[in-house]
């Protein structure tokens, strides 16, 4: 196991992974036997091979395996939440579909090595760190993730149209729905998390904390708005759109990050400009970008690490490893009740385990190693993709000589009025100092508004200037 100061083993002998495979072998291997056929070559764009399991049949729209797991402790994919859950009443908050569930089992510390198959090397590390408070609470799997039909069709056509130009990093010939449903390398699997369905517009307040292990803890509130062009089917307009502004404290109050991202990052690089305070100059930001330490979370994420992935693809090489079940942060529902405080939920060192929710869920593994010539602090990463939504659900973030610095988690909600699976908390773990920070606390705010009516013009340098404070 890694963990700060540790050396690193090799990531495919540490998880007992597969070696690097076509598509087609990783989708035969995750499939149930019945549904199995003999491995192919990788499907290219239109062109389904005998032997690879189809999208709409074997597999849902988004590429994930619809049937359950041989154990059944996966079930079958029977299309997400997407119906009101019993309690539920108009203009109140939406109760937990899945509020009479009973824990499954816990993993503790001295379980480590029966599950260790199962955990990210992350979760080892903090059940190791924290033996007597942290553990995971394992709950029934619930498929719970779902998209608008429009969003499943346009990821079919994507299917056999998709592509990534000549440098290997643009995105060509997709719109709206997930680019690479049945993704041929690693490349293809990020671009599907930057632009996994998220709605065509959010606009959300919320906390996010520094928690230390002294116990203190500093607060930002903000702002944040997010729009994807893309999902909309906006060709003209940057791919995706992400402004948020600091509400308090009031010494910060009105500082504003701007960020506009392209399907290009070779041709049109992602852009970002910056205010500080109401008052401040609107300056280009380009250094907001890879390992530049965000601020929001007090050093412990980096610019990319917003959204567990949101850089540009130019700088790791990535290679899809396999597809594996594995216990991952899911239906985080708990976690959004109205009536939690910062002193429930955040305990020094890690999140109160009481209100984490763990499933057995089929995840697609992505390694990102720097390319030769590039600087990076963190090197060397794994991330774990949901392979019903193709939100990362959980990375991991090495230093140069394999030490485990950084973890994170995103906790997921099904928003079954979209519908959409949609992360309520992120925790990223500093394992070298004992801190950590939560971003997307609400503590009674009001829920995210999806498809909320924002507009490419309200995330250029302009609308910075324009809008003061309000921005």
């Amino acid at each position: 196991m890694s963990g700060p100061g540790q050396s690193r083993p090799g990531r495919r002998e540490a998880l007992g992974l597969l070696g690097a495979a076509t598509a087609a072998t990783v989708l035969s291997a995750a499939l149930p036997a019945r549904a199995q056929a003999p491995a192919a070559a990788a499907p290219g764009p239109g062109t389904p091979q005998p032997g690879v399991p189809r999208l709409g049949e074997e597999l849902t729209p988004f590429g994930a395996v619809r049937a359950g797991n041989r154990t059944r402790a996966i079930p079958p994919w029977t299309g997400g939440l997407t119906t009101a859950p019993r309690g539920y009443v108009p203009d109140r908050p939406s109760p937990d579909p899945y509020v009479e569930d009973v824990r499954w089992f816990t993993v503790g510390a001295a379980d480590v090595e029966r599950y260790k198959i199962r955990l990210t090397a992350g979760q080892q590390a903090l059940l190791a760190k924290f033996p007597e408070s942290f553990e995971l609470a394992l709950f029934y799997t619930r498929r719970s993730a779902a998209a608008p039909q429009g969003i499943y069709d346009a990821s079919l056509a994507n299917a056999g149209r998709a592509a990534l130009g000549e440098n290997g990093l643009a995105l060509r010939d997709a719109t709206v729905g997930i680019p690479f449903p049945i993704p041929a390398n690693g490349v293809q699997a990020m671009w599907n998390h930057k632009l996994r369905w998220r709605g065509t517009g959010l606009s959300r307040t919320s906390v996010t904390m520094l928690q230390s292990a002294d116990g203190s803890r500093s607060a930002t509130k903000l702002r944040e708005e997010f729009a994807s062009p893309y999902a909309a089917g906006d060709a003209a307009a940057p791919s995706l759109l992400y402004r948020r502004t600091v509400l308090e404290p009031r010494e910060q109050a009105g500082s504003s990050l701007v960020i506009q991202s392209t399907l290009d990052p070779i041709a049109s690089r992602t852009r970002a400009w910056a205010r500080e305070g109401e008052r401040g100059r609107v300056v280009p930001a380009p250094d907001f970008a890879y390992d530049t330490p965000d601020p929001a979370t007090g050093g412990v994420c980096t610019a990319d690490m917003l959204d567990m992935f949101s850089g540009a693809l130019d700088r790791f090489d990535f290679t899809l490893v396999t597809r594996r079940e594995m216990y991952m942060p899911y239906n985080a529902n708990r976690l959004t009740n109205p009536s939690l405080t910062a002193r429930d939920i955040l305990w020094p060192g890690h999140p109160n385990p009481q209100f984490l929710r763990y499933e057995l869920h089929r995840v697609w593994v992505v390694d990102a190693r720097l390319k030769p010539n590039f600087q990076h602090a963190l090197p060397d990463r794994t991330y774990y993709l949901d392979e019903d939504s193709w939100q990362i659900l959980a990375s991991e973030h090495y230093d140069g000589k394999g030490a485990l610095l950084r973890y994170a988690e995103a906790h997921p909600v099904a928003h079954w009025q979209v519908p959409v699976l949609f992360p309520a908390i992120e925790f990223a773990f500093d394992l070298t100092a004992d801190r950590y920070a939560a971003r997307g606390l609400e503590y009674g705010l009001p829920p995210p508004v999806f498809d909320a009516p924002v507009r490419p013009e309200d995330f250029t340098a302009e609308a910075l200037v324009r809008r003061g404070r309000r921005g």
